[in-house]
């Protein structure tokens, strides 16, 4: 082996002529998305680490409103979750569709009747 193929390779007991391998005290490359959230990262985005992403944005959407009075605009709810606007608008669309969410005269959004079927049957078994 040469002196330049040998650059850069581990010296030393246990050295090898294959690639070096990291040694349990030596950390190896980060893998991606396993950073740590930073400190000024929002709190629904360290919440948003594990699951699917589009129904925990839901879900906060659900939460947001019953925190806030039951009621929100759009632009409301997009500084409360987080969310780009038109991010949470599809999202509101998909949940109107499907009985979760209205949207009132005033263009507000609030939480649907399904929810109450929903949570009728929850009790039920509480």
């Amino acid at each position: 082996m040469t002196e330049q193929q040998n650059s850069g390779k581990a010296a030393g007991p246990g050295a090898t002529t294959g690639a070096a391998m990291p040694s349990a005290t030596t950390p190896g490359p980060a893998t991606p998305g396993t950073t740590a959230p930073s400190p000024a990262t929002p709190k629904t985005a360290r919440r948003r680490a594990a699951g699917v992403q589009s129904v925990d944005r839901a879900l906060e959407i659900l939460e947001v409103i019953h925190a806030h009075g039951g009621q929100l605009s759009l632009s409301e709810l997009a500084t409360q979750t987080g969310l780009p606007a038109p991010t949470a608008h599809r999202l509101l669309r998909t949940m109107i569709a499907k009985g979760y969410i209205r949207q009132l005269a005033n263009r507000s959004y609030c939480l649907g009747e399904k929810l109450i079927l929903l949570g009728e049957a929850a009790a039920a078994r509480a």
